[in-house]
């Protein structure tokens, strides 16, 4: 697991790069479909969903993933969407460059990103 690696968010927090929670989400039962998205919600701006065929994994992952990349205390959210539980972790995108923000900040809601192609 030498690839659970921490590095700093936009904010300055630390975060894990989503390949480092898709190692991690490996381990556990039942992993269906994993994607990397942008959040307004997440402190890195970005979430891995991670998800399950049951509660019990999704519940266990979440809190080892919580524990092991934000440090005791910490929580993931977890929820049902129909038929499978699906866990957001915050996560760095290694994709993103720079972040552009349009106009003022209250008014560009999230900003645009720029990716590297």
């Amino acid at each position: 697991m030498s690839a659970l690696v921490a590095r700093r968010s936009f904010v300055g927090c630390p975060a894990p790069l989503a390949a480092s929670v898709l190692e991690l989400a490996r381990l556990f039962p039942g992993l269906g479909l994993a994607v990397v998205r942008p959040s307004a919600r997440a402190f890195s701006s970005w979430v891995c969903v991670c998800s399950f065929a049951s509660e019990a994994a999704a519940v266990r992952f979440a809190g080892v993933a919580a524990g092991r990349f934000f440090g005791s205390g910490s929580f993931c959210v977890v929820r049902f969407t129909g038929r499978r539980w699906r866990v957001s972790v915050p996560c760095l995108s290694p994709a993103v460059v720079v972040r552009v923000w349009l106009g003022r900040r209250r008014l560009a809601r999230g900003g645009r990103l720029v990716l590297a192609g």
